[in-house]
């Protein structure tokens, strides 16, 4: 089996097949890093440590999306659209 029919498998899966598969990959990983590397236990991320990560990821991103002025409204960001794409396929 190639890469790609690998991944078109994969694709082919429900989501919780999908969820199940990565969570397999990503214990079995963690086993093989624990005996490579003589570790008994890799602690995983308690819910307060994730959302600490997730809430300082936030932080670190705010301002990234800034506007030089007030955002633009729904019908400005509709104008904008259309003109790159009348441009675009012109």
């Amino acid at each position: 089996m190639t890469r790609q029919e690998f991944i078109e498998e994969i694709m082919r899966l429900s989501v919780a097949e999908r969820i199940a598969l990565l969570e397999a990959i990503s214990r079995s990983l963690r086993e093989e890093f624990e005996a490579d590397s003589g570790a008994s236990h890799v602690p995983a991320p308690d819910a307060a440590d994730e959302r600490e990560r997730r809430l300082g990821a936030v932080r670190r991103l705010r301002g990234a999306l800034k506007f030089d002025g007030p955002a633009p409204t729904d019908e400005e960001v509709r104008e904008i659209i259309t003109d790159y794409l009348i441009e675009k396929y012109s």
